[in-house]
């Protein structure tokens, strides 16, 4: 239901006089932004810079080195005088901000194509890891110019393949430390899966969530879904037989012991990371964080595989997250996890009975299930809400 319409509806109701509304509106106007117009805007910038590349590597051959060199100068100097004209002007207006935003991801994308020239036109070497993480460090300042979730979910995607790469070369750094082969498997392990936890404490910066809200708050949510993904994933490891040797098993103790700790450590801190959360949140966000823990470290201890189980702790998990949706107030985090609670049932059913659907009769009582899974949903979902004192009005009061 878009504004208009809803303000109507509460000047019908007497709730709000003409001269509010027309207050609300202007305000809401104002603030808004067009996403389509700023995720299109930023793809179009996205879509230059591969589009330079493309030119450049088409014409590698024939044209000198003096030429790309120069070119690549230019259009450098030209977008970072451009930057800087528009951040000068100091006005927060609707364009400045699209055009400041449109500029940086521009500036971003253009900074790791003329090092990539740079390499080429005079033969460095080097390996990717390295151009990433100099790339990184060095557009870091850009980055922090803009406001927008677009450019902080590029940076977010960029910053993690540069993680995962320079990792690897991490690899051989760590050893040279360490003799024992299965201390640097272990911690190199740890280093994978616990960056999820990495990017929160990223994200909890001091200067980034008061001057960079949007995008510490973009950071901290992306980094959360990855945990809850990981946590809905783990079901998968009871679909497959799990034997480990006397080697592997002391190896994934020490690995659990690791992640223990971090989880731990993380679970303690939450209310100093996240201060302007109540306490609502911070027991949900404990919560999940343990029982993700738990799911995944418990599935990695079985001989055969148990596809029942797999589908009960994921069927509980969900449970665990819709109460955490009750406690942060999301409404629609808290349908969504009612929905895939229904869904899993439904797969259940088809799991157990697969060999029914052949008939019939199987696909009388899938249907007659999913309708009945259907109903009880949309019977059940609000009156639960409303006890726990949620409601389809509420707005959502923090979500990780």
């Amino acid at each position: 239901m878009n504004l208009s319409k809803k303000l109507h509806q509460w000047q019908e109701a007497q709730l709000i006089d003409s001269a509010t509304a027309d207050k609300i509106h202007a305000f809401e106007k104002e603030e808004s932004k067009p996403i389509a117009l700023w995720a299109f805007g930023s793809l179009g910038a996205i879509a230059i810079v591969l589009g330079i590349i493309s030119v450049i590597a088409s014409n590698w051959v024939q044209t000198p080195d003096w030429v790309k060199l120069l070119a690549d100068l230019v259009l450098c100097l030209i977008t970072g005088l451009t930057l800087y004209r528009v951040i000068s002007k100091g006005h927060s207006s609707q364009t400045n901000q699209w055009f400041r935003e449109i500029l940086v991801v521009f500036y971003y994308g253009f900074t790791l194509a003329s090092m990539a020239l740079i390499g080429q036109t005079y033969q460095l070497g080097g390996s990717i890891a390295k151009l990433l993480l100099v790339w990184t460090l060095a557009t870091l300042p850009v980055v922090l110019l803009g406001r927008g979730k677009f450019l902080t979910v590029l940076w977010v995607i960029s910053t993690s393949a540069t993680y995962a790469f320079n990792l690897e070369a991490l690899y051989d750094f760590i050893e040279s430390f360490i003799d024992s082969t299965l201390w640097v498997d272990v911690i190199f392990a740890s280093l994978y899966v616990l960056s999820p936890l990495f990017f929160i404490l990223l994200s909890r910066i001091n200067w980034l969530v008061k001057n960079r809200p949007t995008m510490a708050d973009t950071i901290s949510r992306y980094s959360w879904f990855s945990l809850t993904l990981a946590g809905w994933l783990s079901q998968y490891l009871w679909y497959v037989p799990f034997t480990l040797s006397a080697g592997e098993t002391s190896s994934v103790q020490k690995f659990l012991a690791i992640c223990l700790f971090a989880t731990a450590s993380i679970i303690i801190f939450i209310p100093k990371l996240y201060k302007e959360r109540p306490k609502g949140t911070h027991l949900a966000m404990r919560i999940v964080l343990a029982v993700i823990f738990l799911i995944c470290s418990t599935a990695m201890w079985h001989i055969h595989s148990n596809p029942s189980i797999g589908a009960l702790t994921n069927i509980t998990y969900m449970f665990v997250l819709a109460w955490a949706a009750l406690k942060i107030h999301s409404i629609k985090l808290f349908n969504l996890m009612t929905a895939l609670i229904c869904l899993r049932l439904l797969i259940v059913y088809f799991e157990v009975f697969g060999s029914m659907l052949e008939t019939g009769i199987g696909l009388v009582g899938g249907g007659v299930v999913t309708l009945l899974v259907v109903w009880g949903w949309f019977k059940k979902a609000d009156v639960l809400a409303q006890y726990f004192g949620l409601s389809k009005t509420h707005t959502p009061e923090g979500e990780a």
